[in-house]
């Protein structure tokens, strides 16, 4: 009775008996007196024989290699480990057994362990396999460094682009790092959304991204959602208060990754409903400089947003931001986005002038001049801004002379007034930069002010404190003077309105701007191709309209696509796809000056107006600057110098490329790359505003003054900055080398082998061999739980975008996944080899884990190595010549006639402790070193 409840060993299992010592079962029959084990006795010479099953035990002992047997085959096998221990409990006898690719330590019933010859064992006892071993042995060693490559960088996963080298180093330094409290502060245009999707591939194939949340800007939330679909298959991400609402508490467990927008989570009630959510693995945070605190004196004032990010920061495990503008100028308000990636270091932070090497592992910063493609070349090509100066005819002359006396009057009432006045001194900044816009959005808003006062209304206060998005900061300009109604700002406004309409109207007949634009920009630019693409960016709806019109009355209905702040994403979406392939011109708003990116289709720009912020134009650059653009970006900025505005503008641009000049000069000459990056941190330091403010009343001379006194402090605040930024990680080509060099070579010669060796016929190769037709095994296809045999394969990211029928083969596809298995299983052999016809390599080549751990005991990080031991016990790690020879299509199998091959392993042994050592510190502790294959190469 005892019998029937016992489990059945598997083969290979050891047993004890009290008679026959210890063995290995070789078989299991069973017969009407029970079941019998026929047992190899490891202590005795006789023949196998056979014992009753409840005669045995376990007979595993502490460092056997074991083979996990599952019970049934709808069970997973556990896969291979190590015998730490062993017990009996209620006359049940179990095995401790740590599982080192999943990082697991387990009893089990010791029935279902098999033991195992491992890699040490069977190169120590020179079993080194039969004449396919030598392949097998190239294929499992380049599954395991292609998987393990991807967990480390993210960039073998479902991807549409080819990630940079940059990108692949960020990553992976992370990674590397222990920890996922970064700051990643890429400038503008060089990926930070490639970055993160790379980022959480390699997260999800570590098993550490199952809960994360992403808060964006508001007008960003849809955009992510499809870049990390499309882009990184990453599709299980749904927009909070779009895609889903939470009404209780327990509803946030359907949702575990979510994209927000950050002015929706920041509301009372929607905060309240998102803190009651289980906590988070990781919360990312896009454009993460919108998160401000300030410090005054010993005291701090925090936005909203800030409070958001606060509340979340004990409710995640890790919180990674992303600025390409991190500190613009304000050293208090840096210290407190990374005390908020790293609350524990709140002293060396507040002590960051005096230790700043610290921010070298909580910021992570590349720049334009710096990165390159795959072959070294520098990705950008520079940019050239002109000037399009626009002269004054008599009719803007007399109107620009009305609209500031107007202005003046306006301003000096709004002083007298106090706090009471903010609404009319806000009127009267919005009409200036409607003026330097277009004549037609100032006509518009100079005739709807009359129509207000006309209608005799009472008073409405303007909002201008509201946390809105500052990318739609002139389309709520434009909106919030549309709802002003009220009385005269002054006696006699009416009268002076109904002189600026009419001179208004009259520049309109002859607008000198729009034919300098129509008449003699546009031609210029289409001379030599007159299909070229013209992106053109404005700051208000009412010009775009105009511009909108002028250009279709020119080139044609449907020539023209607009981006702008009412529209939805999929609108914005469309408009893209249509000025990409058929239209000519695309008209954007701030909307489309973060967010939407055109290098692939367009390398001009024309800035019909200029934003008062100049980080704003860096923006819209930054919509054609950046990766992926082959052409040098051209800008043209019109403007006309006899316009006051117009005048300070192009006097504070042309002096903020001075200052550029100057701190990107090396050795006497000017370095162009270094020059864009540059150019982003001084425009972002410099607070023309307030400069332009009180221009109207100070005049031209005291405003240059002004502008002169605003650069040299944010000269010397990028000076500062970049110092301290030189503290941060950046890319080093040199960080990866250490490491076996896998490239997009290695992958097609892995899956080429495994194809060969699984009999999976490649039929035909197109498309200069890019497309592969193959024929699947009937047995093959069954194992892939799919009736078609016939697939085309492509290791192309462009071809597969291309063909919708054709099968990418990356990390994410089922076939590749099938492959990757195969190689890496016990059964598939290749553990060891002895490879023969070798020059290059001579010795062994030992691949291993190298694996560590965080203070918790969850495994942070794994390298794979491979360690060369020459004959005269010399050690390589990781040689170019091995990744080369992982290459190699058919491997020769020869005998073995090396016999230090004990000595050898232990040499490799020490090689990787003292690895391992190296790079171990508080947040990296070294979990083991486990062996993976091993081979001897004789020439």
């Amino acid at each position: 009775m005892q019998a029937q409840k016992r489990l059945k060993p598997v083969k290979r299992c050891w047993v004890a008996h009290e008679k026959y010592g210890t063995g290995l079962v070789q078989q299991i029959m069973e017969g009407m007196d029970g079941i019998s084990l026929k047992v190899n006795w490891r202590e005795t010479k006789e023949s196998p024989s056979l014992v009753p099953l409840e005669s045995v035990s376990s007979g595993f002992m502490l460092g056997m290699e074991v083979q996990h047997v599952p019970i049934s085959k709808a069970e997973k096998s556990l896969g291979e480990g190590a015998v730490l221990k062993t017990k009996e409990i209620a006359g049940y006898h179990q095995v401790l057994v740590h599982f080192s690719d999943q990082g697991e330590t387990r009893w089990l019933p010791y029935e279902r362990l098999a033991w195992i010859k491992g890699v040490k064992h069977r190169f120590c006892t020179n079993d080194f396999g039969d004449g396919t071993a030598p392949q097998k042995f190239r294929l499992k060693v380049l599954a395991h460094a292609i998987e393990n490559w991807n967990e480390n960088t993210g960039s073998l996963s479902r991807l549409d682009i080819d990630p940079l080298p940059h990108q692949v180093h960020l990553v992976h330094h992370i990674l590397a790092s222990g920890h996922l409290n970064w700051l990643i502060a890429d400038d503008v245009g060089l990926g930070k959304t490639i970055e993160t999707g790379m980022l959480l591939k390699a997260l999800e194939q570590r098993g550490q991204a199952e809960r994360v949340l992403l808060i964006t800007p508001a007008g960003l939330t849809a955009q992510w959602k499809e870049e990390l679909h499309n882009k990184f298959g990453l599709s299980e991400f749904r927009i909070y208060g779009e895609n889903f609402q939470i009404e209780e508490e327990r509803e946030w467990g359907m949702y575990k990754h979510v994209i927000g927008s950050i002015d929706r989570f920041k509301d009372e009630n929607h905060l309240e409903k998102l803190l009651r959510a289980d906590n988070w693995d990781l919360v990312i945070f896009d454009e993460a400089h919108r998160l401000s605190r300030r410090q005054y004196g010993l005291k701090f004032d925090a936005s909203q947003r800030f409070q958001l990010a606060n509340y979340l920061r004990p409710k995640t495990k890790a919180m990674v931001l992303l600025s390409a503008t991190p500190h613009q100028g304000k050293q208090d308000k840096f210290q407190s986005l990374l005390m908020l990636l790293n609350p524990d270091r709140k002293e060396e932070i507040q002590t960051l002038a005096l230790n700043p090497e610290v921010l070298s592992e909580m910021m992570i910063r590349n720049n334009k001049s710096d990165v390159t493609d795959l072959e070294g070349n520098f990705i950008f090509k520079g940019k050239t801004t002109r000037a399009i100066r626009v002269a004054q005819d008599e009719a803007m002359r007399e109107f620009d002379e009305s609209l500031q006396s107007y202005l003046r009057k306006g301003y000096l009432i709004a002083s007298e007034m106090g706090q009471a006045g903010n609404a009319i001194g806000f009127v009267m900044t919005v009409y200036r930069k409607l003026a330097t816009s277009s004549a037609k959005a100032i006509n518009k808003a100079l005739y709807n002010r009359k129509l207000r006062l006309l209608q005799e209304a009472e008073s409405v206060a303007v909002n201008e404190t509201s946390d809105h998005d500052e990318r739609y900061v002139g389309e709520a300009e434009e909106k919030q003077l549309e709802a002003l109604q009220g009385k005269e700002f002054f006696d006699g406004e009416l009268e002076q309105l109904d002189i600026l309409i009419a001179e208004s109207e009259e520049v309109l007949k002859h607008d000198p701007k729009l034919r300098k634009f129509l008449n003699e920009l546009m031609p210029s630019i289409l001379a030599n191709h007159k299909s070229e693409k013209v992106l053109i960016f404005t700051e208000y709806r009412s010009t775009q309209d105009y511009l909108k019109h002028a250009l279709e009355q020119q080139f044609g209905v449907g020539s023209v696509d607009l981006i702008n702040g009412s529209m939805k994403h999929q609108d914005r979406k469309f408009a893209i796809r249509n000025f990409e392939s058929g239209g000519q011109f695309l008209i954007s708003t701030e909307a489309g000056g973060e967010g939407i990116n055109l290098q692939d289709k367009c390398h001009i720009m024309v800035n019909y107006d200029l934003p008062w912020n100049p980080m704003r134009l860096v923006q819209r650059i930054g919509r054609l600057y950046r990766y992926g653009q082959k052409h040098r970006v051209i800008v043209f900025n019109l403007y006309s110098p006899e316009s006051m505005d117009d005048q300070i503008m192009e006097l504070m641009h042309e002096r903020i490329e001075q200052v550029v000049g100057d701190l990107s000069s090396v050795s006497g000459e000017y370095n162009e790359r270094l020059g864009e990056d540059i150019m982003g941190e001084v425009a972002d330091l410099v607070d023309v505003e307030s400069i332009l403010q009180e221009a109207t009343s100070e005049g031209i001379t005291r405003t240059r003054e002004r502008i002169e006194e605003a650069l040299e402090k944010a000269k010397n605040a990028a000076s500062k900055q970049r110092e301290l930024f030189d503290y941060a990680a950046g890319f080093d080509p040199d960080e990866a080398k250490e490491e076996l060099n896998i490239t997009s070579e290695h992958v097609k010669s892995f899956v080429a082998g495994m194809f060969n060796l699984l009999g999976i016929e490649v039929v035909d190769k197109i498309h200069k061999d890019l497309l592969w037709q193959i024929r699947l095994p009937e047995e093959i296809a069954m194992e892939l739980g799919v009736r078609k045999t016939r697939w085309d394969v492509t290791f192309d990211r462009t071809l597969h975008s291309q063909r919708g029928n054709c099968e990418m083969m990356d990390l994410d596809n089922f076939i590749f996944k099938l492959l990757l298995e195969q190689a890496k299983s016990y059964e598939f052999n290749g553990l060891t080899a002895s490879v023969g016809n070798t020059e290059s390599i001579e010795g062994a080549v030992i691949c291993s884990y190298l694996r560590w751990q965080n203070a918790i005991g969850l495994r942070q990080r794994q390298e794979l190595v491979a360690v060369q031991v020459q004959q005269n016990n010399h050690v390589v790690m990781n040689s170019q010549v091995f990744c080369d020879w992982l290459l190699t299509e058919l491997p020769v199998a020869t005998q073995n006639q090396n016999k230090a091959l004990k000595g050898m392993f232990e040499q490799n042994e020490h090689h990787c402790a003292a690895a391992l050592k190296s790079k171990s510190n508080q947040l990296l502790h070294p979990e083991g070193i486990y062996p993976i294959a091993g081979s001897i190469f004789q020439s």
